[in-house]
């Protein structure tokens, strides 16, 4: 139990008397040491949070406004109470001192002459003593606790939450972007939004700078501690403390120990996500081979699931710094194989396999956060893997920074602007994916149709009459084509880019 005046004033051995300052909040502040002093000013010597002792050898022949000046003076300095001893200089207690206490709301006590100073102090140092012999008990035992969470299968979690309710504050913890990675609060302790805005702000700053760093935020709401995770260069995040005034040296000693394990588990972790990405490469390859059975198989039996069908591929070429970051973002996405995606490196750029409708948003995504260029390729089968990292890396060549560029946007642009690319085929496979794709499903002859027709110059009925048809069944497959292909047939323009295409694809 940490020593006050109240505490002191209630210890029946001592027979200490209060004289002023009965309402002051400083009767139940704790008292960090306590001093005898007889000097005019002792506040040199003195710190906020002590108590001083003195005979009154200074107030012989003072003024009461010099004794004012004296109450003042410690009053300002944060001192918590005076302690007057009588019948050593003098009987009694000076009236103008009273006076003055009372005036400045400074706790004044009469130690009578059977007590001496030095049993005051005794008493103060003994508590003092008590209270962090407590502390260090209580800092062990939260030490012990914090361990056995940390055998729990989430453990980081665990450990944060146990800390929470050890230190009865609000805990979050940072990610090695800065970014909020969770909140565990045991206490139902509340932080105001602006303040988290701030914490927000300060968290990143820290993880940014890359080094082993502390520091605080001092608000009406609550006394802020980040201190970063992980050693420098490699940084792991930030974990932040908040709650009423300022960690003592138990509570500190009780956070460095949880840094320390939560710093341990995330390299663990780091360590296992390496081990995962070997394996994603090797189930990457397996994919671009074509054999998607295996693959589903081997995920199925880890408890996962590929994205659902179809899928669209993003390319991403990371490097240095930003790999490690866009890496940590993905695994944050969809560490256990959770459907969600799929992603693998290799030869220095990084595929992100996702629904198809899911593509689009999470390559701008990934492409503005980590200020990367991405490709995107259009919507296909598992099967189709190959060609969709291919259209994916073709669009990333023409990306922009921190941009993602979809392969359909390509195809937009005319074929032979392409035919010096070794990859125009891949274009011109995509333009009449549809088209193909309507003749195995429905049986017709759209392609033959529009190659015949292309080489009768666009002529109705030679076309025609070389197919066997009607001219208007023609013209009816032509249009149906037009339909598929998103683009009208009728420049010429327009004509030669379908040409190119059935030539190439």
């Amino acid at each position: 139990m940490q020593p006050t005046v109240n505490g002191l004033l209630h210890n029946a051995s001592l027979g200490l008397h209060l004289l002023a300052g009965e309402g002051s909040n400083r009767l139940t502040a704790p008292v960090s040491w306590i001093h005898s002093s007889d000097l005019v000013d002792p506040t040199p010597f003195l710190e906020p949070g002590q108590i001083v002792l003195t005979t009154g050898t200074q107030f012989e022949t003072a003024s009461t406004d010099t004794v004012a000046r004296y109450v003042e003076r410690l009053a300002e300095h944060g001192l918590l109470g005076i302690g007057f001893g009588t019948e050593v200089i003098r009987a009694g207690t000076p009236d103008g001192l009273v006076d003055a206490c009372a005036r400045f709301d400074l706790p004044l006590f009469e130690v009578p002459y059977r007590v001496p100073f030095i049993a005051v102090i005794r008493s103060v140092a003994d508590l003092i003593a008590e209270a962090a012999h407590a502390r260090d008990t209580w800092a062990l035992n939260a030490q012990r606790a914090i361990s056995f969470s940390a055998l729990k299968p989430d453990a980081v979690a665990s450990v944060l939450k146990e800390l929470s309710r050890q230190l009865g504050r609000w805990v979050a913890l940072y990610d090695s972007r800065g970014s909020l990675a969770g909140t565990f609060d045991e206490t139902a302790a509340r932080m105001p939004a602006e303040l988290i805005g701030r914490v927000d702000a300060e968290a990143k700053r820290l993880v940014a700078r890359g080094q082993r760093s502390s520091s605080t935020i001092s608000d009406p709401a609550a006394q802020v501690s980040l201190q970063t995770i992980g050693r420098r260069g490699a940084l792991r995040g930030a974990l932040v403390t908040a709650g009423d005034g300022p960690l003592d040296a138990a509570d500190q000693t009780v956070v460095t120990s949880v840094v320390a394990l939560v710093g341990l588990s995330l390299e663990q972790n780091r360590e296992l996500g390496r081990a995962r990405g070997r394996l994603r490469s090797g189930l990457f390859q397996t994919l671009l081979e074509g054999n998607v059975a295996l693959v589903r198989r081997i995920v199925q039996q880890m408890g996962g699931a590929l994205p659902a069908e179809p899928v669209r591929f993003v390319a991403l070429r990371p490097a240095g710094a930003s790999r490690e970051a866009l890496f940590s973002d993905l695994e944050a996405r969809d560490a256990e194989f959770a459907g969600e995606l799929f992603f693998a490196s290799g030869d220095g750029r990084v595929v992100v396999c996702t629904t198809a409708s899911d593509a689009g948003p999470l390559a701008a995504e990934l492409a503005r956060a980590h200020d990367l260029a991405a490709g995107v390729s259009d919507p296909m089968p598992w099967v189709e893997t190959a060609t969709g990292v291919s259209q994916a890396m073709r669009a990333l060549e023409k990306a922009g920074e921190a941009s993602a560029l979809e392969f359909s946007e390509i195809v937009e642009r005319n074929l032979s602007e392409l035919l010096r690319e070794t990859s125009a085929s891949e274009v011109a496979r995509a333009l009449l994916r549809p088209v193909r794709e309507h003749d195995t499903t429905t049986g017709t002859a759209l392609i033959e149709s529009a190659r015949v027709w292309l080489g009768n110059n666009g002529a109705w009925d030679p076309a025609a009459k070389e197919l066997g048809i009607h001219r208007h069944t023609l013209k009816s497959r032509v249009a149906l084509v037009e339909k598929l292909t998103g683009r009208s047939l009728s420049s010429f323009e327009a004509r030669t880019n379908l040409w190119l295409a059935l030539e190439l694809g």
